[in-house]
């Protein structure tokens, strides 16, 4: 029975805070729906995708990721916000 209490207490705190992670940073997901491989670029590295695979990204409100173009920023794939908190990103809908 604690456990049960413990568990929704935690989904409740992840629901008020907007799935931030404990650093304070927005958490969201980014899928590669694009049929092809993707490289994002994230400000502080950049993160290769293939075509289908989907990943978690955490990172401070008001940074930016975008698609690495030759290893230096591109085109603008997200702008991070408390808006994006929790959601599925397509590629096939910014690209």
């Amino acid at each position: 029975m604690k456990k049960v209490i413990g568990v929704v207490a935690t989904l409740a705190i992840l629901v008020a805070t907007g799935f931030k992670s404990p650093t304070g940073e927005v958490c969201f997901k980014v899928k590669n729906d694009t049929g092809g491989s993707v490289t994002l670029h994230t400000g502080k590295g950049t993160a290769p995708m293939n075509n289908g695979t989907q990943r978690e990204f955490c990172m401070e409100e008001g940074s930016t990721l975008h698609i690495a173009d030759k290893g230096r920023k591109g085109k603008v794939v997200v702008e991070v916000s408390s808006s994006v908190s929790g959601k599925v990103i397509k590629l096939s809908s910014v690209m």
